[in-house]
């Protein structure tokens, strides 16, 4: 090989690429779960998948009802206590 060829190197993610939504973002994707939908991802507009998560221990008299919301092109998601609408 010579020392002429261009080394490989990873292409470079935009500014805020690996970012987490913004809180006006989530307040937006909240209000959509809240009235029994799916929302789409406010950053590529695809729809996000929804995998409720129980939880909550034996005995400990509550149990939450929680909503994660993935998005299966940028990658990011969200997780959403569902009965009170708020972030965890």
């Amino acid at each position: 090989m010579s020392d002429d060829a261009p080394e490989a190197t990873p292409p470079e993610k935009p500014a805020g690429a690996s970012a987490r939504f913004t809180a006006d973002e989530e307040k937006a994707m909240r209000a959509v779960v809240q009235g029994g939908g799916v929302p789409d991802c406010p950053r590529c507009q695809v729809r996000m998948t929804h995998r409720p998560i129980g939880g909550g221990s034996f005995g400990l008299g509550y149990h939450r009802q929680r909503e994660w919301l993935l998005c299966p092109s940028c990658r990011r998601s969200a997780i959403f206590d569902v009965r009170r609408g708020t972030r965890l």
